[in-house]
């Protein structure tokens, strides 16, 4: 190799890292110290990322842990694709985690491939910030995602909030390689000598995705635009910034007009007449956010139908949705936010080994004696040494009580669960049907959290019970 093509191999990684650590510190990304669940999949995005984060792992004094979802969608490959991030991860020295999703749950599913393929993996990657403590998901998405996901909603239709698409930040949700486009990530992980896996199913056109990946984008570069990914992924930044501008004045009306008592808002209806239209829908679905947080999944149509409630002669209408409730009474507009059914209480024996299954959850609960299966951690997966007066007795599988306590095996002291919630920010919603293990009347394991294992050498009188948390077979 030439000093001209080394000193181009050089600015050309140089560039990479620029863009890389430049959204990182201008979108405040990472802080020192952070422990970081770096989602991989095998392929090129992913793999550039755990690069990249490895690059300034010192420097941030971050601790990286690798995670990997098999979707069990290509059989015989998907496995060897977990087997070859679990190989990376192995060399380069970083924790592990993984999760297969059986043969059975993927042939009946009820929701479309990708939207059930991207809910499994968010699922995946929240359980697995929970059980190691992650403050931080790092997510691959690329500048051609954005683009991508920008044309997407555009032919589905969407406001400013839909086509400003992916963020660089969301909750504990992060994404440093929007500001790359996928072919210098090809071209960094060339020059670094860096090996990925490529995944058939990208190049089947029968997905929307892969269609303007592999037709459109390239026609619209080659006939119109050369730069034409950078600029849509531009026009959704300024449709974000715009979007984030309008939740901002919206969010000063609301303090200043909106009438908050417990779980409902009222507003006066010459007050919300008087203003723009797009600032009105907007005011309607922070209404529902103030009230109902993590509920306010509105459609536009949802939106529009409380707004034609402002109009003449609507006074003594209403209309309900979801969790919510609109009604008009006279000049006053009146929102609430219904809250879900109480969840029920339940307590079902499991033996060991045995299996029990909870429609509270949709999930099931198995015990089984050892060995021990996995060389590495698996999601919502125990393993307890138990004498044989516990195996003869067995679990009780319950949902969550306020006064739970949780003292894992070789730890100094008991915790609260409910001080556990709240550390990691589970809503209050989800706590009262989330289920834990008892044995003997003390709570042994919670779904979510680390593994409990007492790291005692099974012997005559004490064997390995592993338990393990699956989505239920319907």
């Amino acid at each position: 190799m030439t000093r001209r093509q080394l000193s181009g191999k050089h600015m050309s990684i140089a560039l990479v890292f620029e863009k890389f650590i430049r959204v990182v510190r201008t979108h405040s990304l990472l802080d020192r110290g952070d422990r970081v669940l770096v989602a991989v999949s095998g392929g090129a995005d992913s793999v550039a990322l755990l690069s990249l984060l490895l690059e300034i792992r010192a420097q941030f004094e971050l601790d990286l842990i690798v995670a990997h979802l098999n979707h069990n969608l290509r059989g015989k490959v998907s496995d060897e694709d977990e087997e070859f991030v679990r190989t990376l991860a192995h060399h380069l020295g970083t924790e592990f985690i993984s999760e297969k999703i059986s043969a059975e749950e993927v042939k009946t599913r009820n929701a479309g491939l990708e939207n059930w393929a991207r809910d499994q993996r968010y699922a995946f990657l929240s359980k697995g910030a929970a059980a190691v403590h992650a403050q931080k998901v790092a997510l691959g998405h690329t500048m051609n995602d954005q683009a991508e996901t920008f044309l997407m909603r555009l032919f589905r239709g969407s406001g400013s909030v839909g086509l400003s698409a992916i963020s660089y930040k969301r909750e504990a949700f992060i994404r440093p390689l929007l500001s790359i486009q996928r072919k210098e990530i090809l071209e960094y992980l060339k020059l670094r000598g860096i090996n990925w896996r490529e995944d058939a199913s990208n190049l089947d056109t029968q997905y929307l995705r892969n269609r303007l990946r592999q037709q459109l984008i390239p026609s619209l570069t080659d006939r119109y635009n050369q730069r034409i990914v950078l600029q849509l992924a531009a026009t959704a930044d300024i449709l974000r910034e715009e979007s984030e501008a309008l939740r901002c004045w919206a969010t000063e009306v609301f303090e200043r007009e909106a009438i908050v008592e417990g779980n409902k808002v009222s507003w006066n209806v010459d007050t919300l007449v008087s203003l723009p239209s797009g600032l009105q829908k907007r005011l309607v679905r922070l209404s529902f956010e103030k009230t109902a947080p993590g509920n306010h999944r509105l459609s536009a149509h949802n939106i529009v139908s409380i707004i034609a409630l402002l109009g003449a002669g609507k006074s003594g209408m209403s209309l309900e949705t979801g969790f919510f409730r609109c009604f008009r009474e006279f000049n006053h507009l009146r929102l609430e936010a219904m809250p879900p059914p109480a969840p029920e209480d339940f307590c079902y024996a499991l033996r060991i080994p045995g299996r029990v299954d909870l429609p509270q959850t949709g999930t099931c609960f198995e015990a089984s004696l050892g060995p021990s299966r996995h060389a590495s951690a698996v999601l919502n997966r125990w393993e307890l040494i138990l004498s044989h007066e516990e195996l003869e007795a067995g679990f009780c599988i319950r949902n969550w009580k306020p006064a739970d306590v949780y003292f894992a095996p070789g730890a100094s002291s008991s915790k609260r669960v409910a001080d556990m919630f709240a550390e990691k920010k589970i809503p209050r919603r989800y706590r009262a049907s989330w289920p834990v293990v008892v044995l003997a009347g003390r709570v042994v394991c919670v779904r979510g959290f680390p593994v409990c294992s007492d790291n005692m050498e099974a012997t005559q009188d004490r064997a390995l019970v592993i338990i393990e948390e699956r989505n239920q077979i319907k």
